[in-house]
């Protein structure tokens, strides 16, 4: 077993681990692996629970320890001081708001009573809901002196009934918070949330009403926000489910014979607008995206991960912020002027308008300068009838008609400025184009974008054609990267290890691609191995010294 490392060996290998020095981040794991169990562990003993259960939660304080660390890793200044009280920080941090989560669920927090009265030097705590924060702010060590269950034993005053409109409400924000497709809630646990979220959130401790009250009260409510008989299509149209309700249970239940006895309706779970594997799909995409900035990513998975009930995990949020560089993860345009993007999301509603619409368009098409300045190419004023908007490369492209023209143009979004709806002399809006001249893929209603896009490589404008391309057959990759399923694999008779695949593309553009991938692609077409080597000669020429 490795010794434990002195501060100076910690922050050489913390140096040589920020730079992807592997082995130096296994020397960091190691020696500071008893440490992060010790700081979840000491956490977790406070608890008066079985240790079974202790033993289970261990695990994720754990986790949320080592997250910490790596926080700690990134953010720390080998110059300003030691790593081990820096990290303790962060893995404290990490450990706390995952016991907020485990012992807490419905976003308790601990907060004084009255301002700077104490108990026997012990902060005087009550509960409270605090939005969409949730988790517990246990503050300093020495302050935190209660378990999570004893405060929630305290007793609040009687401060009177809820009407039933109320009564509605709080129920639904619980099953929100605490339920979704995996995790549901009987009955006696519906009830017993009931009362610590009024104790929480009102500060009133009135008892519960009458469990007839709380049942009618659950039932009608169901009843009201559900299809009225259920069938496969309306399933989605399900706001709180229950177990038994592909049956109809409870409209039997509320239709039965009067002195029959009916089964007993429980497992209730609140329907979120999206599920956990929706929800994985559109924080990627958000996170992925390059017409958003950090702050504004962060914004929008926030909002959207509390569209869900706390049982939801990702792996980009924390909780409180995001779990990634954003810039690091694509970053081609994530640092755009955000009047630059405003202008540009302004163009892409227009556009889109436009399409939807079958209207006509003019715009100034532009350029940037050496002093990144976006200035008109010419005076012109183009007109068009737009047909698709596509994204190729990162850059999005609307596909379209000039008026006068027959022909498909392909343009830039970004480099569009002054984007209008054209309308005629009364002001009525200008249908667009749709003569389908032969070659015209744009008004079948069967055009496939990716195909388009495939034909036509970085959105060329000459007509597609078949051509052949000789790669090593370990190297489909690069087809399909730029041509996706729109290739095929010759019979031709090839050398080992080859073969020949037709694609349907620019003729113009396969002359820059193929030399962009120098040996590893062989064009196959005498004409447009003739241009490759015209170009070729042309580079070499350039560079000649």
């Amino acid at each position: 077993m490795d010794k434990f490392l002195t501060d100076e060996e910690v922050n050489e290998f913390l140096i040589k681990a920020k730079s992807g020095d592997n082995d130096a981040w296994t020397r960091i794991y190691n020696n500071f692996e008893n440490y992060v169990h010790c700081r979840a562990w000491k956490r977790l003993k406070k608890f008066d629970i079985p240790d079974a259960v202790k033993q289970d939660y261990e695990i994720d304080l754990v986790q949320a320890g080592w997250q910490g660390v790596i926080d700690a890793v990134r953010n720390f200044d080998p110059d300003k001081g030691k790593f081990l009280a820096y990290a303790t920080h962060y893995i404290d941090g990490g450990v706390s708001r995952e016991l907020g989560f485990l012992f807490n669920p419905l976003g308790l927090t601990e907060r004084p009573l009255y301002k700077g009265r104490t108990d026997g030097g012990t902060s005087v705590s009550r509960l409270s809901i605090e939005g969409e924060n949730v988790g517990i702010n246990f503050g300093t060590e020495n302050e935190y002196t209660h378990s999570v269950w004893e405060l929630l034993d305290r007793k609040s005053p009687d401060r009177g009934k809820y009407p039933a409109e109320r009564r509605v409400l709080q129920i639904i924000d619980i099953l929100k918070i605490l339920t979704d497709d995996e995790h549901k809630l009987s009955k006696e646990e519906l009830s017993s949330l009931l009362m610590r979220y009024r104790e929480a959130k009102y500060d009133n401790g009135t008892p519960l009403e009458s469990r007839n009250t709380l049942t009618s009260t659950i039932e009608n409510m169901i009843l009201e926000l559900n299809p009225e008989e259920y069938s496969e299509e309306l399933e989605g149209n399900y706001r709180i489910k229950y177990e038994g309700y592909k049956e109809n249970r409870l409209r039997e239940k509320q239709t039965g014979e009067k002195g029959k006895k009916s089964p007993e309706i429980t497992g209730f779970s609140y329907v979120h607008t999206f599920n956990f594997s929706e929800l994985d799909w559109l924080i990627q995409i958000v996170c992925a995206s390059d017409m958003i900035d950090a702050e504004e990513k962060e914004k929008l998975v926030g909002k959207l991960v509390s569209t869900q009930s706390v049982n939801y995990k990702t792996s980009f949020w924390n909780g409180e912020k995001l779990m990634f560089n954003p810039a690091g993860v694509h970053g081609r345009f994530t640092s755009r002027n955000p009047r630059d993007k405003a202008f540009f999301a302004k163009n892409l509603k227009q556009i889109q308008y436009a399409v939807n619409n079958l209207v006509q368009i003019r715009f100034c098409f532009n350029r940037y300068t050496a002093e990144h300045e976006l200035v008109p190419v010419s005076d012109y004023i183009h007109v068009l009838s737009p047909y698709h908007l596509v994204v190729y490369h990162d850059n999005y492209y609307c596909i379209g008609m000039q008026d006068d023209d027959k022909r498909i143009w392909h343009y830039r979004v970004d480099l569009m400025t002054d984007v209008e709806i054209l309308m005629d002399d009364v002001g009525k809006p200008i249908p667009a184009r749709m003569t389908n001249f032969e070659g015209n893929p744009i008004c079948s209603g069967a055009w496939n974008p990716e195909k388009y896009m495939s034909e036509h490589l970085n959105m060329a404008y000459d007509e597609p054609r078949d051509i052949r391309i000789k790669i090593k057959n370990t190297d489909y990759t690069i087809i399909h990267d730029w041509f996706g399923d729109h290739y095929e694999k010759t019979k031709e008779v090839c050398e080992d290890g080859y073969d020949i695949v037709k694609v349907r593309t620019s003729p113009n553009m396969i002359v820059h691609w193929a030399m962009q991938y120098g040996a590893r692609v062989e064009i196959m077409e005498e004409d447009i191995r003739e241009k490759i080597i015209s170009e070729s000669e042309r580079i070499i020429k350039a560079y000649e010294r």
